[in-house]
């Protein structure tokens, strides 16, 4: 269903009605539903399915003269990207119905190109590496820090060292809500004339803080906007800055560099959910985001954690609850046992396993429900999930700290060699001294142990086996 967020946390609605604002795409959706026709086109449900009064049925339309296309523009779906752009603070802006993942496949095409190098973060969502393969990348790793930020030195180091770099791209903030530098990151790679491409899922909201990738000098930014914006899952924005739009792509147009990778059905009620994002973002979505982050800075202070809420370099939404050794017996539980706690008292995590909670409040969430979060978290203070058994999630997460400790692997073949080569799935133990043929990366902490093209060594093997996993995918 569509959801709009209203001006208050207690009060979000579903509605299927004129929207009052400047939505263009949902107007022109709503229009064309309310003329009556017969559908002869797709889709075979035509607008009717068991939940009759599910009315998203009747927006799921197709590509009409009067709804418009996703990639060809000059349409209602092209006006209300460019008010996304301008409620986004960006120069240019692309939807997506195909999530973050196609949004990063066509920043790297437009930003690195078929067969470039590029510093990758190594901290990369799978999407990012199954991009590399698809067009052919040379990803140079950069590690990050202890802290998860991707060190700016050793940035600089390696656009120092490596020849023919043509992007970096780096993960910010991370699943756990922290932030690279980017103004810092942004200012090495302007020097060395190679673009800073961003993978910002986790941060559509961050421009409410002045944290936005693209407003501190990031070249192209890919946002998850369905994570934490009233968005339908698979609805994501490629926003892009002036000099990545004067720069139309090089020898190809953003639009066309995103029909190579997308659907060519696209879902039009995820496209009118972010018509409808942009509208509500320009109206209050700022001002909701900040009342939230509010709240999140109260429970913040409840952990013994508000030195959080006043760093820069944290996304003010995100609660994470990191269960160390201290922690635990605080607490009397671990994070698993913490989490079946939580869910216990009605709250359900972002994440969750034997180290990590993850929490993710938003707009949307009511005042009692972040309330009721509080409450939780009032208890697990007092010692009341003591002893709490989880039953979710492995009982062993990886720390950062010991994935970015991993002595570095020795590259065999570049990832698209790797991935298209015939490969067999082994025992971890098996696995040493052969070639990976399938990324691995433990979430928590989000960070590839073995990329496709990589041996695989002891320190690696023992790590994933100690996190749970018992089978690698290698070379034959």
């Amino acid at each position: 269903m569509l959801i709009r967020w209203a001006s208050a946390p207690s009060s979000a609605a579903i509605m299927y009605k004129d929207s009052g604002g400047n939505t263009p795409l949902y107007s022109a959706l709503l229009a064309h539903a309310g003329l009556g026709r017969a559908s002869f086109h797709t889709p075979g449900h035509k607008g009717r399915g068991e939940a009759a009064d599910w009315e998203a049925f009747a927006l799921d339309l197709t590509e009409l003269p009067d709804t418009g296309s996703l990639y060809d523009g000059g349409d209602s779906i092209e006006e209300s990207e460019r008010l996304a752009a301008r409620a986004f603070g960006a120069a240019r802006t692309l939807y997506s119905a195909g999530g973050c993942t196609l949004c990063i496949q066509t920043m790297l095409l437009l930003g690195a190109g078929p067969g470039g190098r590029v510093i990758m973060a190594r901290n990369a969502h799978r999407s990012a590496v199954n991009a590399a393969v698809l067009l052919g990348l040379d990803p140079v790793w950069v590690w990050p820090g202890a802290d998860g930020r991707i060190p700016p030195a050793e940035a600089k180091r390696l656009l120092s060292r490596e020849r023919d770099v043509r992007a970096m791209y780096i993960t910010s903030p991370d699943y756990r809500g922290i932030l690279s530098d980017i103004p810092a990151l942004a200012g090495i790679c302007r020097r060395f004339g190679v673009p800073l491409l961003v993978d910002n899922a986790h941060g559509s909201h961050l421009g409410a803080f002045g944290r936005h990738p693209l407003a501190l000098g990031a070249f192209m930014t890919a946002d998850s906007a369905h994570k934490t914006l009233p968005v339908l899952t698979g609805g994501a924005m490629l926003h892009l800055s002036p000099e990545a739009a004067a720069c139309g792509g090089g020898e190809m147009l953003p639009k066309e560099a995103m029909a190579l990778f997308g659907s060519t059905s696209p879902s039009f009620p995820v496209l009118a959910s972010l018509d409808l994002a942009q509208d509500w973002w320009r109206r209050e979505g700022p001002a909701a985001c900040r009342r939230t982050a509010g709240a999140v800075a109260g429970m913040r202070a409840l952990l013994g954690q508000a030195a959080e809420s006043a760093d820069p370099l944290r996304d003010p939404l995100r609660l994470t609850l990191s269960f160390t050794p201290e922690r635990t017996r605080r607490f009397g539980v671990d994070g698993s046992g913490a989490a079946a706690y939580f869910r216990r008292r009605g709250c359900e995590p972002e994440l969750a396993d034997a180290g990590t909670v993850v929490f993710l409040p938003t707009p949307a969430n009511t005042d009692e429900e972040l309330d009721r979060l509080f409450r939780s978290l009032v208890g697990l203070c007092r010692g009341e999930a003591a002893g709490e058994k989880g039953g979710r999630g492995p009982s062993r997460s990886l720390s950062l700290t010991e994935v970015v400790s991993l002595p570095p692997a020795e590259r065999v073949l570049s990832p698209r060699e790797a991935v298209l080569r015939p490969a067999a799935e082994v025992p971890v133990g098996d696995a040493v001294g052969r070639v990976c043929a399938r990324a691995v990366c433990p979430c928590p902490p989000g960070v590839a142990a073995v990329i496709p093209g990589e041996r695989v060594g002891p320190e690696a093997a023992g790590l994933l086996e100690a996190g749970g996993y018992t089978r690698l995918s290698v070379l034959r």
